[in-house]
């Protein structure tokens, strides 16, 4: 009885994989416009899915585990040829970071330092390359390379060969369809219709193949993951020690992201050290030496090459204020919700909620050896910059994690001082928590929109009117955005002749805006709103969320 409950539950599970392939192929028809390929792929796929979901019922108990093998198979073609043509007929990146790696790419090929080319709207040729780009509190936008040198290099080789279409999509494909292997590979049999689901079944696929740029560190961070307590119990083969913090090195050579998860994994390592009488210095410093030294090779030449250009670009992040932007916290001012945020007390809550993580980490050390990296993205959901690549990123590596890492013995000592450890966790925590809401206090501006309205049977947002008050005793240059359903920030507004608008302390203004070449107007009761950004102070004030109603007429 028990053997057949195991078998009617596993087939269940692995029923979702199917179900996903059919779903897909169903969607897929639906986008023949995009491609006329899809009106044959989309009925074959979803054929392929309903065959499936018969077989998986009716293949014998002792044949199904190579039907797993065939199901993760059909998952990847799924993918593939799904994925493959939409980039293939795409013209252009969905984001601006995608359309820098593959120039960097391009200019490396040529001799040239990527870091010391401003990557303008004029130089990418912005209508055809890219269709978001990230803008500063100050009014501009980011316009050279700002990831580590990994996240160009290792698309070298594609532009070698002659891949020149959206390169970085299809780099980004090839890394998650490896990250799907990898998964499926290391997991236990009992979960490994985890890969194929992550695969097909969630937003993971389409934000890396459609110009984020997330996807090449995951299978890096996946290796980082796998059985790192190796390094210290030695249970491994010798290579799959280093190959951890290597892994570890190479993703954050890549991106900013996974800097976030090495103080856990050298807390951890410290622990284990500790656990297992290994010399904890020496130990420690070996784990941290692989991944210093592993980031430091790949970033060397161009640290060689310019210095201050290399630093102006990894560092952008941390040293040049970008506009509030993505799923977390900040979504309650990016939405009308509040009126105000003062983004740089976001980022120390941010910090702060790290620590008190860190201390958790080592006083459940039994509970959160497997599971910590689940927590990460909290971390993440606090800044006033928290994109929704940052709060999913780490899923398949934490899943690696969870299912590679050896179990705590029962008998593990339990730390000292307990009482020091509960302080240490609550007070970085409850400060995180007033900071956060100190954050969202006190707009420095008050918005008022006074006239608005749409042309072209209410296609295009005309120019608008709007009051805005400067409630401090600075005088401030407000940049100011109008919202409307997108998920990301389109361009600053600005006065006639792009004359600067500023503000003296208290003062009031009354200014017409004109918008960023032709911006499209609400639909009839969509909501929107106003933002306006100042970088001293370092804030961002918001009006309450409209209704639009085609707007009121003063042309």
């Amino acid at each position: 009885m028990e053997l057949e409950r195991t078998s009617v539950l596993n087939r269940t599970i692995w029923s979702f994989v199917w179900f996903a392939i059919i779903s897909i192929g169903m969607n897929a028809f639906g986008n023949w416009s995009a491609w006329w390929g899809y009106a044959i792929v989309g009925p074959l796929v979803t054929l392929m899915g309903v065959s499936g979901m018969v077989a998986n019922w009716t293949v014998p108990t002792r044949h199904h585990r190579g039907l797993e093998h065939l199901t993760m198979v059909a998952s990847l073609l799924t993918v593939a040829i799904i994925q493959g043509p939409a980039i293939a007929v795409s013209r252009f990146y969905n984001t601006d970071a995608a359309a820098f790696n593959q120039r960097a790419a391009q200019l490396l090929l040529h001799g040239i330092n990527p870091y010391r080319v401003t990557l303008s709207p004029a130089s990418l040729a912005l209508n055809h390359v890219a269709d978001y780009w990230t803008y500063t509190m100050s009014g501009g936008y980011v316009d050279h390379v700002s990831y580590p040198a990994g996240s160009f290099l290792f698309q070298v080789p594609f532009e070698w060969l002659g891949v020149h279409h959206l390169t970085t999509n299809w780099v980004d494909l090839v890394a998650w369809l490896g990250a799907g292997i990898l998964l499926y590979r290391v997991s236990p049999w009992y979960t490994k219709w985890l890969a194929p689901l992550l695969l097909l079944a969630t937003e993971l696929t389409y934000v890396f193949t459609n110009g984020g740029t997330d996807a090449l560190f995951v299978p890096f961070m996946m290796i980082a993951a796998l059985r790192w307590d190796d390094f210290v119990t030695r249970s491994g083969p010798r290579w799959t020690r280093w190959l951890g913090p290597v892994s570890l090195g190479v993703a954050c050579a890549i991106k900013q992201t996974p800097w976030f998860t090495v103080p856990f994994f050298i807390v951890g390592i410290i622990l284990e050290a500790r656990h297992h009488e290994q010399p904890v210095l020496r130990t420690t410093l070996r784990y941290s030496a692989w991944v210093f030294v592993t980031y430091l090779a790949i970033n060397l030449p161009f640290i060689f090459w310019s210095p201050l250009a290399w630093i102006k670009g990894t560092l952008l992040p941390m040293s040049e204020p970008l506009v509030p932007d993505g799923q977390g916290l900040v979504g309650i001012v990016l939405h009308g919700l509040v009126r105000g945020l003062h983004p740089s007390y976001l980022q120390l809550a941010s910090f702060l909620l790290l620590v008190a993580l860190l201390a958790a980490f080592v006083s459940w050390y039994p509970v959160l050896k497997r599971s910590w990296m689940f927590a990460v993205p909290l971390v993440l959901y606090v800044p006033s910059r928290s994109l929704s690549t940052y709060l999913i990123d780490f899923i398949p590596a934490a899943f690696v994690l969870a299912l590679t890492t050896q179990r705590v013995p029962a008998k593990w000592a339990p730390e000292r001082f307990p009482r020091v450890r509960l302080l240490a966790i609550a007070v970085p925590g409850l400060l995180s928590i007033l900071l956060a809401v100190v954050a969202f206090s006190g707009p420095t501006l008050t918005i008022t929109p006074i006239a608005y309205g749409s042309s072209h049977f209410n296609q295009y947002i005309n120019p608008m009117v709007v009051s805005i008050k400067n409630n401090s005793d600075q005088t401030v240059t407000p940049h100011v955005m109008v919202e409307v359903g997108s998920a990301h920030p389109v361009g600053f507004w600005h006065q006639a002749k792009y004359a600067p608008l500023t503000l003296r302390p208290y003062q009031t203004r009354v200014v017409t805006l004109f918008p960023p070449l032709y911006m499209g107007a609400p639909q009839y009761q969509e909501t929107w709103l106003v933002e306006a950004f100042t970088s001293s102070p370092n804030s961002l004030s918001v009006t309450p969320a409209y209704e639009w109603k085609n707007g009121k007429k003063y042309y």
